[in-house]
């Protein structure tokens, strides 16, 4: 009975690794197909980028009073919380977001059409066609609480934050209103290195390093979001062409835009580095 057991045992694993083996074959030949140019022309990437940037201040909204200030006073305020938003350029933040996004697409060998219009965007089809939309991008500036507990007692600081948040359309089928839209947020803090941590007379201080987020970083933040955005989207071409092989795929495979090559990893370790479905 032992042996019967052990045989079974033997061939399950024998069918697992034949299962995963075959997997990584497919994601490989996927890209391979792509990188050799072995390709008929109606298979593209479409891509809609977007030509506007939402400029959003959380500290801002965050003051309950603030609308009820006058103009005179908000523009006081705006200018006294605000310390990368004004000094963007949208040009530039663009620029650094697209041409990454483009260049990290192309990475695949999948040729890439820009459309201008999102109402001419094509439907996607399965394998065939892929679409990505960019819905819209924003410039988040923000207050991010921290608590450092390295000392004796707990020290609150406040840090500022940036963000880059995308909203895409990925891979569009639907002829209706009701689409799945997906988002991102790629984000960059101040760095606070604590030295010391002291209380007196009810007070709590404490001296360190500030190393402060200054626009550079938020251009930084746009390229860093384009070049993701590239690889995650990849990522989803490859592993929704598995999945539409192998019922129950096994593994997530990742893509390297660098040396253009796939890598199979658990899936549960991948889920922060997917896109986030909007409810």
């Amino acid at each position: 009975m032992n042996r019967i057991r052990n045989i079974m045992v033997l061939l399950f694993a024998i069918l697992l690794l034949g299962s995963c083996v075959s997997e990584r074959d497919m994601a490989k030949s996927f890209v391979e197909k792509f990188s050799m140019k072995n390709y008929v022309p109606t298979e593209k990437i479409y891509v809609c980028l977007p030509k506007t940037v939402v400029h959003t201040n959380q500290t801002l909204n965050q003051m309950e009073s603030f609308l009820d200030l006058e103009y005179a006073s908000q523009d006081s305020v705006i200018v006294a919380n605000t310390e990368i938003l004004n000094l963007i350029d949208d040009k530039i933040f663009l620029q650094q977001f697209s041409s990454n996004l483009l260049y990290n697409l192309q990475r695949l060998g999948i040729p890439v059409e820009i459309v201008e219009d999102p109402l001419n965007m094509p439907k996607a089809v399965e394998n065939k066609i892929f679409t990505l939309q960019i819905l819209q991008i924003e410039a988040e500036e923000f207050i991010k609480n921290s608590i450092s507990s390295d000392f004796q007692f707990s020290y609150s600081y406040d840090l500022k934050g940036f963000s880059t948040n995308v909203w895409y359309l990925l891979n569009d089928t639907s002829s209706t209103e009701n689409k799945d839209v997906y988002y991102k947020s790629f984000e960059v803090l101040d760095q606070l290195n604590l030295t010391d941590c002291w209380k007196k007379d009810s007070t709590y201080y404490a001296k360190g390093i500030h190393s402060k987020i200054n626009v550079n970083d938020a251009y930084n933040m746009a390229y860093k979001a384009g070049a993701m955005s590239a690889k995650i989207f990849c990522e989803k071409i490859i592993n929704d062409y598995i999945a539409s092989k192998v019922r129950f795929p096994k593994y997530y495979y990742v893509y390297d835009p660098v040396n253009n090559e796939v890598y199979d990893i658990y899936s549960n370790n991948t889920r922060k580095n997917m896109f986030e479905k909007v409810e």
